[in-house]
């Protein structure tokens, strides 16, 4: 039995044919598909990098603000709190023994102590304070310290019961002093 004339030579052309449009339509859709599917996956890595870069640049700002704010902070204790000897610590330490000689309480010898403070133009000056009285006397004083003007921490209390005057109290007091730049240990004391 003989083929049809289409079956015999058109079949295989168109077959061939067939095979070498699909060829040409691989050959040019696979790339560009390719090509898509990575610049999709492009964008999307761009997209996080760009949100990753967008926290960050805002954790810089924060940060930024925060440094503006503690420079402030910083200024103002150098000029408004940490004063020099004459005119603030002086009249601090003269209020702490004001206070320290109200009626009832007893002071003992106190002690200073001077100290630079590390990595900054300040000067620390501890003082330690034993007194005697009732509790009420004890915390009145601690109170009267606690609305100086002056720029004073306490930096250790401790309080012991005596049934004879009421308590014993010991407070170390802290005050500081700016140093102006330059300026030596010998020469800020008056040495």
């Amino acid at each position: 039995m003989t083929r049809p004339f289409w079956r015999a030579r058109l079949l295989p052309v168109f077959l061939v044919l067939l095979a070498l449009n699909l060829g040409v339509l691989a050959a040019w859709t696979l790339p560009r598909s390719l090509r898509q599917k990575n610049a999709a996956e492009r964008a999307v890595a761009a997209r996080a990098e760009l949100t990753r870069d967008r926290e960050r640049l805002e954790a810089l700002r924060e940060r930024a603000a925060a440094i503006r704010a503690n420079r402030a902070d910083l200024e103002r204790f150098y000029t408004a709190l940490a004063g020099g000897e004459e005119q603030d610590l002086l009249r601090a330490l003269e209020t702490i023994e004001e206070l320290a000689g109200a009626p009832g309480l007893q002071p003992a010898r106190r002690s200073l102590r001077r100290e630079d403070v590390e990595g900054a133009p300040l000067e620390r000056v501890a003082l330690t304070l034993p007194l005697e009285g009732s509790y009420a006397e004890l915390v009145g004083f601690l109170r009267g310290v606690e609305r100086q003007p002056r720029f004073l921490t306490v930096d250790r209390v401790s309080l012991r019961a005596d049934a004879e005057s009421g308590g014993a109290l010991q407070v170390e007091l802290s005050s500081y002093l700016h140093q102006p730049p330059g300026a030596g240990k010998d020469g800020r004391r008056g040495r």
